[in-house]
């Protein structure tokens, strides 16, 4: 018997409302983790669906996207394949099993130039 296995780090995409009314993309990761992108900032919670919590319950962090990044809007995932992820204006996630780094393009990911931001996708247990 065969045994499929997808290297697939993104589960499930969709799309959430926070309770500022802000829409936000969260992608569930293999790891049941929630990885959150705004127009204008990435942020890991515990689960899927915490972002919407209003107390911000399940935060783990968050860092800070440039204002011009996403004009248009909340970006949204258009392709994912292992741990790339192709957003809305050409961005690129490259998500591993330790943190996510932000690129202004697949080209600039693949050559690993032009890094917008990082964040750590450990769950130190400290938020």
């Amino acid at each position: 018997m065969l045994i499929e296995h997808s290297s697939d780090l993104i589960r499930r995409i969709e799309s959430q409302t926070l309770s500022n009314g802000v829409v936000v993309t969260e992608a569930s990761l293999i790891n049941d983790n929630a990885l959150v992108i705004s127009q204008d900032a990435i942020a890991l919670y515990r689960r899927p669906g915490d972002c919407t919590h209003p107390l911000g319950k399940g935060f783990i962090r968050s860092e800070a996207l440039p204002e011009d990044l996403f004009p248009e809007g909340c970006p949204e995932i258009l392709t994912h394949k292992a741990g790339f992820a192709g957003l809305t204006g050409g961005v690129a996630l490259l998500i591993g099993l330790n943190d996510v780094r932000v690129f202004l393009s697949p080209q600039d990911a693949l050559k690993n130039a032009n890094e917008i931001c990082r964040m750590s996708l450990a769950d130190d247990g400290t938020h």
